[in-house]
């Protein structure tokens, strides 16, 4: 099969941080038909790795595009199955950028209380930003390509240095790279960072997703996630409801999990979660009733 008959109607799973798209995309893994791509981030910055990650649709230049198309078809081909899903959180602050290069992909949407998405974003920040994992650093060596090197030394020093003398090389950062996110850090604090990439993020995505056809892109909580709502994205993806992916859902997926992080955060925390996402809470409140049910059932 040709690169553009692997890359038909791909799967793009969309959302913030730590607001469910793993759980949504290592539920599609057990699909027969899909291979998973799993935050192939280098991949995506290329030629445009100077930038933040809010690139806009003219940054898909056509040698971006070829690029990015070739890698994940090699990949999809090497994986012996017929179709991709990708899942990068990053990508939810570009998604004309992805359409671009994706020109027919379907996008999903995961949403997820903010309160419990900074919380969780916070913890992984303090956990993962430093010290680099062979695993990662194979897979991003795999990825990354000889002009692209320059881009990630000073990263991967600060990642290093972040482990073995913490504080000497400054804040490592982790996750969605927004404009200014280490003058946050710095000036504002951790937990306002992760609120801003929160923010950013489900904005950003919602907006943008909302200005594609109704078949091509629609928006699940995490907090109604259940099995009748995974039948539902298999069937909008046009995908057969598999039943490794229904028995997935049942062995593995805990129901209890998505409101948890506010039950161990002190009460300042979450106060302070709470005022730094009210205005994109107000936002989405205000959303037309009749136009959230062509994304979001929420009744």
């Amino acid at each position: 099969m040709t690169d553009d008959e692997l890359l038909r109607r791909p799967i793009v799973v969309l959302g913030a941080p730590r607001s469910g798209t793993t759980v949504l995309s290592q539920l599609l893994r057990h699909h027969p038909d899909l291979c998973l791509i799993d935050e192939p981030r280098v991949t995506w910055k290329y030629g445009n790795d100077r930038r933040s990650d809010l690139l806009r649709a003219e940054h898909a230049r056509p040698e971006v595009r070829r690029h990015i198309r070739h890698s994940f078809a090699q990949q999809v081909r090497a994986s012996g199955r017929s179709r991709l899903v990708e899942k990068t959180p990053s990508n939810s602050l570009r998604a004309p950028f992805v359409d671009r290069v994706l020109d027919d992909a379907i996008f999903i949407h995961m949403m997820r209380d903010g309160r419990q998405s900074v919380l969780s974003i916070r913890e992984y920040w303090k956990n993962h930003s430093t010290g680099v994992p062979r695993a990662h650093l194979m897979r991003r060596l795999k990825e990354i390509r000889p002009g692209q090197i320059p881009h990630y030394a000073r990263e991967l020093f600060k990642r290093v240095a972040g482990k073995l003398a913490p504080g000497a090389a400054g804040t490592p950062v982790w996750g969605p790279r927004i404009p200014g996110l280490e003058t946050i850090v710095r000036d504002q604090g951790l937990l306002a960072a992760c609120a801003a990439q929160w923010r950013s993020c489900v904005e950003a995505a919602c907006r943008d997703g909302r200005h594609l056809p109704h078949d091509r892109y629609t928006e699940c909580r995490l907090e109604d996630f259940d099995e009748q709502e995974l039948r539902r994205l298999l069937h909008f993806a046009d995908l057969s409801v598999a039943p490794e992916v229904i028995d997935a859902y049942r062995d593995g997926f805990d129901s209890r999990q998505p409101g948890g992080r506010t039950k161990g955060a002190n009460d300042d925390d979450v106060a302070r979660v709470e005022e730094l996402i009210a205005p994109t809470v107000a936002w989405l409140a205000t959303l037309d009733r009749a136009d959230r049910h062509k994304f979001l059932p929420i009744d």
